[in-house]
């Protein structure tokens, strides 16, 4: 199966380590698989060939409300109490009689929440109705839209995984800061240290081993933090590399041999290290990077550049626009908070910059503003908008290592010869002057 569909299908709802269950027609019961989950398997899932349950990625795109032994009254009942509907949610049956699965987005403060935190919030809620929350490290769930998973909302009645997939990816998520009675979370202040490491040779050392003495140490932390770039939660990422360094330490390590036990608390601390300061940095793994800060294709650069008459403020504002619009462009309006926008541009210039693409059709805002949380006393808002542009498929993404590129500039760079932008621009431009100033802005001067 090789379909745009598929593809977002796994992204959202795919964690391939380390392990899955499987339950066949004929056995009935649930069989752990301790390997990677692959495609065929999946895909034997949406045929309703057999059902696989998966692990939950340590930022979780999706959320499940596993409610068992109660009638499709009280399961909406339960959904409305955290003010979902069938707009932002869909119930889906289980393969048990009386038994369903509601099915949602969420974020806490406007950012994707971790496994541990979706607990911690949701606890409370879940216990006091009786229900369970997914997706779990440990603890696998049935994939969305499988067979006798069907949607019991009268809207989406009838649908195959497909349709399905197309409205969920149309669902706004929930606020999970606005869930009764759990201990609130605040924000810290990201690092702004550069903490990416390249995966090459991580990716080396997961494979082969490792490749010299006295370098046990170096390479864990080398391996867990491409497990992190995987969104593998943290207990599962200490336990794949405790197996890889007993399996493949090559003779390179006498701690391994004579001081198991102390390595595996390494491993453990270091682990707690890569994990914690991600995260406060905002550092996400590559899928949940892609799909909350968003992507953008080759082709979309052209177009911006038409767009914008080849003005670099408005290209950097457009792409931005462009870029963090495309995993949520199937809803109908996108929500982005003004911190944003003028992260983007500028106090000063980001309304400029909106009436303009309002007025060239590109983007159609909303009517109201909506309250956000108060920051230092001022009041924040996001502008709900819609984006007039010509999406192309996700499998289009500009990647680099797995992970979209941040900047205008370093995707123009990674994607075209200086000459070649610098006619672009001239074409809409008809400055010579011009373009040679932008390449300058760019790549530095004298590169032309």
């Amino acid at each position: 199966m090789n379909s745009p569909h598929f593809e977002d299908y796994k992204k959202v709802f795919i964690q391939r380590l380390p392990r899955y269950a499987v339950k066949s027609a004929r056995s009935g019961t649930w069989k752990t698989r301790n390997k990677a989950l692959a495609d065929p398997a999946i895909i034997a899932h949406l045929e309703g060939k057999y059902s696989v349950a998966g692990l939950g990625p340590w930022y979780p795109p999706f959320i499940i409300l596993d409610i068992d032994d109660r009638d499709p009254k009280e399961a909406d009942e339960i959904r409305s109490k955290l003010e979902l509907t069938d707009s932002n949610s869909m119930i889906l049956e289980s393969e048990s009689i009386n038994s369903y699965h509601v099915l949602l987005k969420g974020e806490y403060n406007r950012k994707p929440p971790t496994l541990k935190l979706l607990k911690d919030v949701t606890y409370n809620f879940a216990r006091s109705n009786g229900i369970e929350i997914y997706p779990q490290a440990n603890r696998p769930i049935r994939l969305p839209f499988g067979k006798r998973q069907n949607p019991i909302d009268p809207i989406y009645a009838g649908l195959d995984w497909q349709q399905s997939l197309y409205w969920f990816n149309k669902f706004d998520p929930i606020d999970l800061s606005t869930i009764p009675s759990h201990q609130r979370f605040f924000d810290f202040e990201p690092n702004p240290e550069n903490i990416q490491l390249p995966l090459e040779r991580a990716e080396i050392l997961f494979s082969e081993g490792l490749q010299r003495p006295s370098s046990r140490n170096e390479s864990q932390y080398r391996i867990l933090y491409l497990l992190w770039r995987q969104n593998i939660p943290q207990e599962n990422a200490v336990d794949i590399v405790w197996k890889w360094i007993n399996k493949k330490h090559n003779g390179y390590s006498k701690d391994i041999l004579y001081h198991p036990g102390r390595v595996q608390k390494e491993i453990e601390r270091q682990a707690e290290y890569q994990w914690r300061t991600c995260e406060l940095n905002q550092f996400y793994p590559d899928s949940t990077h892609n799909l909350h800060n968003g992507f953008i294709a080759k082709a979309d650069i052209p177009d911006i550049v038409e767009a914008t008459g080849g003005s670099l403020p408005r290209m950097k504002f457009l792409f931005n626009l462009v870029k963090y619009s495309y995993p949520r462009r199937y809803r109908k309006l996108i929500s982005i908070h003004r911190d944003r926008l003028v992260k983007w541009s500028s106090h000063r210039t980001y309304l400029k910059y909106l009436n303009e693409f309002e007025q060239k059709g590109i983007a159609k805002r909303g009517r109201a503003w909506s309250t956000g949380i108060k920051e230092k006393g001022i009041a924040a808002f996001s502008k709900s908008l819609n984006l007039n542009w010509n999406f192309r498929s996700s499998q289009e993404a500009v990647l680099r290592e797995g992970r979209a590129v941040e900047t205008f500039g370093g995707t123009v760079r990674d994607l075209f010869q200086p000459e070649d932008f610098r006619q672009m621009i001239e074409k809409v431009r008809s400055s010579r002057q011009a373009g040679h100033n932008i390449i300058n802005s760019i790549w530095g001067k004298n590169k032309l």
